[in-house]
Parts: C-alpha cells; structure tokens; sequence
C-alpha cells in the first residue's frame, strides 16, 4: 500500500486554493491598476513555476508494518500475586511511550485449563490474563495472543513437557471456545501455537506427523474460536523462519480455510547480515517472503494478511560461537538499524505484511543464553534500549499500516 503525500500536490493545491480567494481581488485591481513591466516578469515566473510543479510526479510514502512488541506479560517476574508489579507498569509505559502499537502476550492452555473441568474465567490465571489485556489497552496499545501449551491430560502417557500438541486435536476446541468467547472482544486475534514447524514446540519428532498434528490442532482452534466469537481473527502458528516448505505442507494437509491471518517468524539465519541479504538455508531470512507469498496465492490465499508474530535482532559478542544461528550483532545501534530495515524491507516489497512484532521486551538473563537475553529491548528498571527508540524515530516519521 501507499500512502500519497502532498508535496508537490499542495504546491498545486495552493495555487487553486489561491485563485478562489486571490483571483477576484486580482480581477478589480487589474480594473484600477495599469500592470507594470516587472508586475507582469513575476506573474510568467510564477505561472511558469506552477506548470513545472504540477508536471513533477507527486511524492509517495509506502507504509510500513504496525510495530508490535512480544511481552511476556504472564511470566511471574512480571506479578505479584495478582496484581501487577512495577515493573510491568514500567515496561509497559515504555513500550506506550515509544509508539508501540500491538501486544503480543503468550498464554499457557496448561495454566488456564489444568484439568478437564471446564475452563473459569474465575481461576487465578485467567483472571491474571483479564488484568494484563485491561492493562496494556489502557494504555492504547492492542494486544493479540499466542496460545500454546497442552495440559498433561490433553496428552496422557508424554511426559511433563508442556511443549507438545494434544492427543486428540478436538480437546482444544472447548478451551479456545471459551478464549474467544471471554476475552474476544478486547483482542485483535488469537495465533494458535508457536513455532508449530519445530519438534521443540510439538513434541513431534517426524516431520510430516508434525504438520498434519498441527494442521488437525489449527482446524480444531478455528472452529472452536468462531464459535466463541466469529469476530476475532485467526492467526496461523507463526512458523520459525520463513519456512514455506511447512506452509505448502499445511494447505496439503488441509489448512486453507482454517485461519485469517498467515504468520512467520522472519529471523535472520546469521543475524550478522542485513535484512536484504539473500538466503542462506532457504526458510530462514525475510527474503524468502516471496516463497510464502507465492505459496498462499497459489491456494487462492494471496490477498489474505500476513503477520510477522515474533522476529529480531539479538546483541552480544560471538567469542566462541560456533554454531551461526546463535551469532549476533555488535551493539544496539546494529540492531535498531538492521529491525528498521527490515520493517522498510516489508513496506518496499511485501504489502502483505501488515504487523511486524519484535522479539522482546524483556526477559531476565538467569538460565538462559546471552543469544536469548540480547534480544531485550529494556532493562528491568524501565531503561530503554536504543533499538526500541529508533523504532519510534520510524514511527514518527513513517505512516503504518
């Protein structure tokens, strides 16, 4: 899409606004006044300069994504008790602050459902889940959640693992029945798992297993969510990487039809290159949207959004790092600039992509990689990193989506 401003176009405007007012007046003086030679140089010049400015092509501006932010907002560093620490009053007023515009909260079925009784609004994680979506759009920002997760009973005989998709596809249908029905109206849409193209996510080791289990999940969370609330838009699993090969697999396995909204995961195989570098393991870099794009069309999908649901850049050093999708970059500004680019990447070439969703506000670095804590956008007192405020500079000078 493109937004046409009004450079030139006012240059033009302003002299037809010029004439309704200024003309008349022009018409009596040219009654009581011989125009004088120099009088009459001007009125060529300027004639001459309105021509040459309706002639120039009219300046455009191609909007980029919205810009959304991952937060963590049930994590209990976030809580006490029921109620919401500073901290994520805090972070929140940062994001607000910086012209984030959407959410993207992460929901556990396991905590809302943790047995087969019949989900409560009432339960402690609910109701914590009421608090963070009143709280983050209180603050004008919209917020769309990714739920994932099945219960030990929704999979009996696996383990304790959380990360697997149910047995029986139709167990979750009752649970996201109740999601779109209790918090419907207040979110722009539900993403149903994450990062369903990985075994870490699925618990699902064969590959084709996988995509016809997560596709089974998918039509399953379709139904039940319209028929909480056939208004609150469906957002595909958002894939690791731009994985199109999973894509075209899940329309095989019967996925058209079961969701509003495509999702990837555009990380950068080595974060090290620019966003605009071309693939270097197929799925893995935003230049390879044309693959998903062209996978969408060709099952009648090509005019249906799609939404980056989690995509950045982590900061740290690389001393000793030998595996190259753990690289990052060097310092903030490396990767403020590479997430801008990537969001003005989209707005040139794929108009497609109408949320862009950056991986995270903020996690606490006790047991996990310096790859995972170099993706944070703030500290845990609120500072902000320059990432997040060249973002905003994005904002104020670019219109979205």
């Amino acid at each position: 899409m493109k937004l046409k401003l009004v450079a030139a176009v006012m240059a033009v405007g302003g002299l037809v606004g010029g004439a309704i007012g200024g003309t008349a007046q022009a018409a009596t003086t040219a009654m009581t006044t011989k125009p004088t030679a120099d009088a009459s140089a001007k009125k060529k010049k300027k004639t001459a300069a309105a021509v040459a400015a309706a002639a120039k092509p009219a300046v455009t501006q191609t909007k980029v994504p919205q810009l959304g932010v991952q937060m963590h907002a049930m994590w209990e560093m976030y809580w006490d008790g029921q109620k919401p620490n500073a901290m994520f009053d805090k972070h929140l007023n940062a994001l607000a602050a910086n012209k984030v515009q959407i959410v993207r909260v992460d929901m556990g079925w396991s905590a809302s459902q943790p047995t087969k009784a019949a989900p409560d609004a009432n339960s402690w994680h609910n109701k914590r889940l009421n608090i963070a979506i009143d709280r983050i759009r209180a603050k004008g920002l919209k917020v769309f959640l990714t739920l994932h997760q099945s219960p030990e009973w929704a999979r009996p005989g696996t383990g304790s693992n959380l990360m697997q998709l149910p047995t029986d596809p139709n167990s979750i249908k009752p649970w996201m029945t109740f999601m779109a029905k209790t918090y419907g109206s207040r979110i722009a849409g539900i993403e149903v798992w994450n990062e369903p193209n990985l075994v870490e996510f699925t618990g699902v080791a064969d590959a084709n297993a996988r995509v016809k289990k997560f596709v089974a999940v998918l039509k399953a969370s379709y139904a039940g969510i319209k028929a909480g609330n056939k208004s609150v838009p469906v957002i595909f699993g958002g894939t690791a990487q731009t994985d199109d090969v999973f894509i075209k697999q899940a329309y095989a396995a019967g996925a058209k039809g079961a969701f509003d909204i495509m999702a990837v995961h555009p990380y950068q195989g080595n974060q090290t290159k620019a966003p605009e570098s071309t693939d270097i393991s197929g799925k893995s870099r935003i230049t390879n949207m044309p693959a998903v794009i062209a996978a969408m069309k060709a099952h009648g999908d090509g005019t249906k959004p799609i939404w980056w649901t989690e995509f950045g850049t982590s900061v740290h050093a690389n001393t000793g790092i030998k595996q190259t999708w753990l690289f990052g970059v060097a310092n903030d500004h490396i990767a403020g600039d590479f997430m801008v680019r990537s969001f003005k990447l989209a707005a040139a070439q794929y108009p497609q992509v109408q949320v862009g969703t950056v991986y995270t506000a903020y996690r606490p670095s006790a047991g996990i990689s310096a790859h995972q804590y170099g993706y944070r956008l703030l500290e845990a007192d609120g500072t902000v990193h320059e990432q997040l405020k060249m973002l905003k500079s994005m904002r104020d000078s670019t219109a979205s989506r």
